[in-house]
């Protein structure tokens, strides 16, 4: 029987735009969802709290190099203010003696299941320390619900 509770490496597990193309030189993926609750507890609760979830919010962030076409890109999109979808899971590249900035893969594409849903661009920072590389922090805000979803082999 195969292992299906493989472990999986930091690198291969990335964030995506609707197009299923990864951000450019990421260096880190952070994906969080929470729950809001209220309160709801009673005479026959005892002594224990009673809670229920009263709504669900979810981010992505990602930290990458700084190139000025990424960065100006996602600038564009924060100032206009619009929901774009982005995908957070696995790449479908498995090869990893080949990489982008060698010029193998113009970005990384997402495989075949992710998590989806509209975000809008809450945060961008660019991070321009004296000696080091520059790099630049976004993150995308869920603007409704996101999804677990599976495509098909051969097409969306």
């Amino acid at each position: 029987m195969a292992n299906t509770n493989k472990v999986i490496k930091g690198r291969d597990l990335m964030l995506f735009n609707d197009e299923g193309k990864s951000f450019a030189f990421a260096t880190n993926h952070t994906f969080t969802i929470n729950a809001e609750t209220a309160e709801i507890s009673s005479k026959d609760h005892g002594i224990w709290g009673g809670s229920e979830v009263t709504k669900f919010t979810w981010e992505i962030s990602t930290e990458n190099l700084y190139t000025p076409t990424n960065f100006s890109s996602l600038f564009d999109l924060m100032l206009a203010g619009t929901p774009m979808k982005v995908r957070f899971g696995l790449k479908a590249e498995n090869d990893n003696t080949k990489n982008v900035a060698d010029g193998d893969y113009e970005n990384w594409t997402s495989g075949n299941e992710y998590y989806e849903g509209d975000a809008v661009i809450t945060s961008l920072v660019a991070n321009a320390a004296n000696g080091d590389n520059a790099t630049y922090t976004a993150t995308f805000t869920g603007a409704g619900k996101i999804v677990r979803t599976t495509v098909q082999q051969g097409g969306e």
